[in-house]
C-alpha cells in the first residue's frame, strides 16, 4: 500500500513544477500577435504604398521625354547666362570701382579690414553643369541612394508608433496582468516583447528596401535614355549599396526596439503617440533649430539618424571667435551618429526595463 503512494522520482518538488513556455516560444507568441494586429498590415501597407509613390516619381522624372525637356531648358539657360555676361561687359570696370569703394567704407567704418564684398569676383559667371541641375542618366544606384533616407524616415517614424502601441496596448487594456498571472518572470517577458518587436522592425524594413532597391532596377531599365542626348554619367555612389541598406534595415531595428521599451515605460498607447509627436515638433522641429544657434543639434535623435544613415550630416551653426560669431557649416561625423544612437537606445532600453520590473501592473 505504501509503494502506490511514493512517487518513483526522487527529485525535489522545485524541479518538478511545470517550467513553462520557453523563451523562443515566448517571442513567437509575441510575434503572432504583432502580425495579427490590424495596425502592422496598416503600417506594412503604408509603407509600401510609399515606396510604390517614391518609385512612380523616379519614373516620372527621368522618362527620356523628360530628360529631353531639361536638356533643351539647360541649353537656353547657356545661352541667356553667355547674353548677359556680354551686356554686363562694358559695366562691369565700373562696377568692381564702386563694389572696391563701398567695400572700403565699411571697412573704415567698422574697423574690421578683413571685410570682403566679393569685388574680384564680380566679372566670374558660375554656369551649373548638368549634374548640378540632375540631368543624368538614370541609373538603379543613383535612384536607391536618393530614395532611401526618406523611406527611412517614414519606416523609424511608423515602426516607432507601431511597436510602442504593440507593447503599450497590452497595459491599456489590462492583458498584460493576466499574461505576467501565466508567466511571472519580468525579465523573460519584458525581453521576448523587445526582441519580437525588433525582428519586426527588420522584416517590414526588409520589405521595404527590397521593393525599392528592385523597382530602381526597374525604372532605370525602362527609362535608360538613348545616346544621342548625350547626358553625363551619374556620379559614382562611393559605397556598395549594400551597405546602405544594411544601415536602413538597423535605422529600422533602432526604431523597433526604442517604440517597444517606451510602451513599457510610458504604458499607455495614446501617451506614446502623443510622446512621440509632442518631441517630433517641440524638440526636433522647433527647439533644436531656434534655441542656441543650432548648436543643439549634435544632441538631436533625428540629425544623428541622418548623420549615421548617410555617413555624415552638415547642419548650420554659429561659431564665435574673439572678433565676431558667424554661421557656418557643422558636420556630424558617422561615428557620432551610431556611438549616440547607441547609447540612446541603451538608456532607454534600461530605464523600461527596470520601471517594468518594479512598477505594479494590473
Amino acid at each position: 500500500m505504501s509503494d502506490t503512494l511514493v512517487s518513483t522520482d526522487s527529485r525535489p518538488r522545485s524541479e518538478l513544477r511545470p517550467s513553462g513556455t520557453s523563451f523562443a516560444g515566448l517571442v513567437g507568441v509575441e510575434l503572432r500577435r504583432l502580425w495579427w494586429r490590424r495596425l502592422t498590415k496598416a503600417v506594412l501597407a503604408g509603407v509600401v504604398l510609399f515606396v510604390v509613390a517614391m518609385v512612380y516619381n523616379a519614373y516620372n522624372s527621368s522618362t527620356p521625354e523628360r530628360l529631353a525637356q531639361q536638356l533643351d531648358n539647360y541649353k537656353i539657360m547657356l545661352e541667356d547666362s553667355k547674353r548677359q555676361a556680354e551686356q554686363t561687359k562694358d559695366q562691369l570696370p565700373q562696377m568692381i570701382k564702386d563694389c572696391q569703394d563701398a567695400q572700403q567704407q565699411e571697412r573704415d567704418r567698422s574697423g574690421d579690414q578683413s571685410l570682403d564684398f566679393g569685388c574680384s569676383t564680380m566679372g566670374e559667371v558660375h554656369t551649373p553643369t548638368m549634374e548640378d541641375m540632375g540631368i543624368v542618366v538614370p541609373v538603379a544606384e543613383t535612384i536607391t541612394v536618393s530614395a532611401m533616407p526618406p523611406l527611412a524616415s517614414v519606416l523609424t517614424f511608423l515602426l516607432l508608433l507601431l511597436m510602442g502601441s504593440f507593447v503599450a496596448a497590452e497595459f491599456t487594456t489590462g492583458s498584460m496582468g493576466n499574461w505576467l498571472t501565466f508567466k511571472p518572470r519580468r525579465m523573460q517577458v519584458a525581453a521576448s516583447k523587445v526582441v519580437a518587436a525588433g525582428i519586426g522592425a527588420v522584416a517590414i524594413a526588409s520589405v521595404a528596401v527590397g521593393l525599392l532597391v528592385v523597382g530602381a532596377r526597374m525604372v532605370a531599365t525602362i527609362n535608360r535614355p538613348g545616346s544621342d542626348l548625350q547626358l553625363p554619367e551619374p556620379p559614382s555612389p562611393g559605397e556598395p549599396l549594400g551597405q546602405l541598406a544594411v544601415r536602413a534595415v538597423l535605422v529600422a531595428l533602432f526604431a523597433g526596439v526604442v517604440g517597444a521599451a517606451l510602451g513599457l515605460l510610458i504604458r499607455h498607447t495614446a501617451a506614446v503617440i502623443g510622446t512621440l509627436l509632442g518631441y517630433l515638433v517641440l524638440v526636433e522641429g522647433v527647439a533644436v533649430h531656434t534655441l542656441f544657434q543650432g548648436n543643439l543639434v549634435p544632441w538631436a535623435v533625428v540629425p544623428n539618424l541622418n548623420a549615421f544613415l548617410e555617413k555624415g550630416y552638415i547642419y548650420p551653426a554659429e561659431t564665435c571667435t574673439a572678433d565676431r560669431c558667424t554661421y557656418a557649416e557643422q558636420t556630424l561625423s558617422y561615428t557620432h551618429g551610431w556611438v549616440y544612437l547607441l547609447v540612446l537606445g541603451s538608456l532607454v532600453l534600461a530605464a523600461a526595463v527596470v520601471a517594468f520590473r518594479r512598477r505594479d501592473v494590473t
